[in-house]
């Protein structure tokens, strides 16, 4: 998704393994089966965000399409409601509070709605708009979804792939363009 407005939502099954939601450079190259096994510890999470050790080779995917945009993964966690963000390089943010914070229960269901004309994700909860999470956002981006069960799988959105980690008897997602 490099243009337009785009729309995810989540029903969160069960809240289990502190699941965050978010979206993520698209990373074509990355070799997720590298990830399996033993470089990965079985019992650490996966996520975009917070896996200092996984960085260097998420940034050295960067391509020209990525544009001069500074934030190269962006997560929302359901447990917290808050959120966390990191350009691959020399910055990174965990735990930060933003205005509408809220967190998730079971049943929940999450959405985001990335409008790229504007550079802002916006977080919804129960269909209730929680506010924006992240503006100043451009260049292309993918839909991802980290959890604390190592197992690698890849959601598509209608113009982007993002390699996940998530145990998918838990969350459950729908996306969907809303222009373009």
């Amino acid at each position: 998704m490099s243009s337009g407005v785009h729309y995810a939502d989540f029903q969160i099954a069960e809240l289990a393994g502190s699941p965050c939601i978010g979206i993520v450079r698209p990373i074509p190259g990355l070799d997720a089966e590298a990830y399996e096994g033993d470089e990965v510890d079985e019992d650490e999470d996966f996520c975009f965000v917070g896996t200092p050790h996984l960085e260097p080779d998420f940034f050295a995917q960067r391509s020209d399409e990525w544009g001069s945009g500074n934030v190269h993964a962006c997560e929302y966690s359901c447990e917290e409601g808050d959120l966390s963000w990191s350009n691959w390089d020399d910055e990174k943010n965990e735990g930060v509070h933003w205005e509408g914070m809220d967190g998730c229960r079971t049943g929940d269901t999450v959405a985001m709605l990335l409008n790229l004309g504007q550079g802002t994700l916006t977080i919804y909860k129960n269909n209730r708009r929680l506010g924006v999470m992240m503006d100043g956002l451009s260049g292309p981006y993918c839909c991802s979804l980290g959890h604390s069960k190592p197992a690698v799988v890849c959601i598509t959105w209608p113009s982007g792939i993002a390699l996940i980690a998530a145990d998918l008897d838990k969350v459950i997602w729908h996306w969907g363009a809303l222009g373009v």
